[in-house]
């Protein structure tokens, strides 16, 4: 799968007319309309029938739009989902690769019958079980589909009977896991640091930018964020900052200098610090990275001029 940036993953409900209207606005690179968790069964069909309004609008902005649909209505959902517009599902509750097989299944399908390019619509598997986090290779490896992975902490809570508290983190190895075979399969790990996870709070974006730069120390490329307030500190926390770029550049630039005189390491002047092949490529991929997050900063700002006229 080809390199992207989606640090942020804003949920909104598609019942919910005025959240919908200001998806757009909020800067966020993916946005997941949720037919899931907020929609009581009574609403269902209201809420497919405002997929068709709402997708275009929550992708005005550039975002990536994603619908989150309900494991057990997968047809009834996808079916109202796939439209020009809709980069994927968001898969919840997924314990068996079957349950990724059945999902790729059904995209294929609606693929062929609405005009969507084959291959196209990806799937955001988020795991809410001991099984489906003990089956996680399993699950990535049942679709080429398959571009992010995560955890459904409260989700998660309810099934293992926890009560979350901010004292420690139950997720600590579900976390790890998921972040290795996530890298190994290279798909994006999604999650935060706790307690945020399980505890979410919207009025400390300081807060919520340590939390997530802490979740990307963790092995943590994007975070699913409840609120609009999260965006920003977010996409912050996964973008590579400006005041490095020159460190980076520098380094790449001695260590180009020091191969071509036929050595393999050389010192950064006045840091201590040794530049070696693992140095050099650490500051490769940051500074692609970074590329690609301004690139896609610049996508998202030309939409929204655009989108004002």
């Amino acid at each position: 799968m080809d390199p992207f940036v989606r640090r942020s993953y804003l949920v909104v409900s598609p019942l919910n007319e005025d959240d919908v209207a200001a998806s757009w606005t909020h800067n966020a690179d993916a946005v997941i309309l949720d037919l899931a968790g907020p929609v009581p069964d009574s609403c269902k069909a209201e809420a497919r029938s405002a997929l068709a309004e709402a997708i275009p609008i929550a992708g005005r902005g550039a975002a990536e739009v994603f619908v989150r649909v309900n494991k057990n209505l997968l047809y009834a959902d996808v079916e109202a989902a796939a439209a020009p517009g809709l980069r994927g599902v968001v898969l919840g509750g997924a314990e068996w690769a079957e349950d990724v097989a059945r999902a790729d299944a059904i995209l294929g399908e609606m693929e062929a019958r609405k005009g969507i390019p084959e291959g196209h619509l990806q799937i955001v598997a988020l795991l809410e079980t001991a099984r489906g986090v003990w089956n996680v290779r399993e699950i990535i490896a049942a679709s080429g589909r398959v571009s992010a992975v995560g955890l459904d902490e409260p989700a998660l809570c309810r099934a293992l009977g926890i009560a979350p508290c901010e004292e420690f983190d139950p997720f600590e190895y579900a976390k790890g896991r998921i972040a290795i075979e996530t890298r190994a399969a290279k798909v994006q790990p999604v999650g935060v640091s706790h307690p945020y996870g399980v505890l979410p709070r919207f009025d400390d974006a300081d807060e919520i930018h340590r939390l997530a730069l802490r979740g990307k120390n963790l092995g943590f490329a994007a975070t699913i964020c409840p609120h609009p307030s999260w965006v920003e500190p977010v996409n912050r926390a996964q973008t590579p900052t400006e005041e490095r770029l020159e460190f980076y550049q520098e380094t790449r630039r001695l260590f180009a200098d020091a191969i071509a005189r036929g050595t393999a390491a050389i010192p950064y002047p006045g840091s201590g610090m040794m530049i070696d092949v693992p140095v050099d490529e650490r500051a490769r991929i940051t500074l692609e990275q970074w590329e690609r997050c301004a690139a896609r900063d610049a996508e998202k700002a030309e939409a929204v001029r655009r989108a004002h006229g």
